[in-house]
């Protein structure tokens, strides 16, 4: 084995779908997994929980568990890391990680606040570290094939984006996280509110886990981030908690703006594959299969179908485990949107999102 990665935290359900991906890239190998000290005590171990993530890893894939992440980091010695601790830590993770001259890779999004962000990015000239951010949707064929229309002209210039997404929430009922094939199990109120992902002050709610994905589209698809963001929220559904469970932001520019929906509350068959892009001369969309296979389509303003880019598959972009190895063995560059630069200006939208919910105004991007 090349490259000897480990898991860090498991607070992140995600944790599954990266150990999944480890074990399945030959030239990486799970060294090691551990959490980190949690924020607030959970009641349940019950599927989806962080002590329910680090069992599943260790009994599926037959890696050492430890007590303390800083210990695996100094036993270990892996090449690095992936962190999937609540938001609330990372940039203190993070640093743990990168002064050892380990690289970090950080699940989304990258922090919970602009000058978390800022601490994050540093590690890379500080300490000689390679700094990047895992989204799982950079890994969608669709996704690059709906970019790659955009890109070929079709549709003309981008004037709007709508994109609606969300589920029952992180540990909701009929909750189903990749990398584990059953669904989240029934979980009291009160086991719920024990959790991280229900606290504002550590990271909870759906702007950082939802509103996240449509400020990455968002600043990905128009190339830089807005002049403004507007957004309302409301806890509708989610009375055990102090944290937002739907949102609407709207990001503005210039030349057209994007509309963004977030919810906790809505079963995930009803949401739509991916964004929809309004252009000047067409529209361009994700749509899904009844056997669940997704594909682009696009037309012209009278409704005629227009061509879309098709992408073959690469290995390199399977997952991130398989992008770093290509990155880190073969100099392979990565996708433009899980650089710490790219993912400081995701952190800066969602705080002014987040500004505007309490100011009822616009609120300024910072430029980071």
């Amino acid at each position: 084995m090349s490259i000897r990665a480990v898991i860090v935290g498991t607070a992140h359900m995600h944790a599954n779908e990266i150990a999944l991906y480890i074990d399945g890239q030959p030239d990486t190998e799970l060294c090691g997994v551990a959490d980190t000290p949690a924020a607030i005590p959970e009641q349940t171990e019950k599927r989806y929980t962080r002590a329910w993530n680090l069992n599943n890893i260790v009994n599926t894939y037959h890696t050492t568990s430890f007590a303390d992440y800083r210990e695996m980091l100094d036993t270990v010695k892996p090449d690095v890391a992936y962190i999937l601790c609540e938001n609330c830590n990372k940039a203190e993770v993070a640093r743990e990680v990168a002064r050892r001259g380990i690289d970090v890779i950080v699940e989304k999004p990258m922090a919970t606040t602009v000058e978390e962000a800022r601490a994050i990015a540093s590690l890379r000239e500080e300490f000689g570290v390679r700094v990047f951010v895992n989204w799982p949707v950079a890994w969608r064929k669709y996704v690059r094939e709906m970019k790659a229309t955009l890109d070929s002209g079709v549709c003309g210039e981008l004037k709007k984006l709508r994109y609606l997404n969300g589920h029952t929430g992180p540990l909701g009922k009929g909750a189903r996280h990749r990398g584990v094939a059953a669904n989240a199990e029934d979980m009291t109120d009160e086991e719920r509110s024990r959790t991280w992902w229900y606290r504002e002050e550590f990271g909870g709610g759906a702007y950082l886990d939802i509103l996240c994905y449509g400020c990455y589209f968002t600043r990905w698809l128009f190339g830089r981030v807005p002049d403004d963001m507007m957004s309302l929220s409301q806890n509708l559904g989610t009375p055990y908690g102090d944290v937002e469970d739907n949102l609407v932001a709207v990001a503005r520019y210039e030349e057209g703006f994007s509309v963004c929906e977030g919810t906790w509350t809505t079963p995930r068959r009803r949401m739509p594959t991916g964004p929809e892009l309004v252009c000047s001369d067409g529209v361009i969309w994700c749509d899904g299969t009844p056997d669940g296979e997704s594909f682009v389509a696009a037309v012209d303003m009278t409704g005629k179908e227009l061509p879309t880019v098709s992408l073959s598959a690469q290995e390199v972009y399977a997952n991130m485990p398989w992008q770093y190895a290509a990155h880190r063995l073969e100099g392979k560059p990565v996708h433009p949107t899980l650089t710490a630069d790219f993912n400081a200006d995701v952190i800066a939208m969602i705080e002014a999102a987040r500004r505007s919910d309490k100011s009822r105004h616009a609120e300024a991007v910072e430029r980071v």
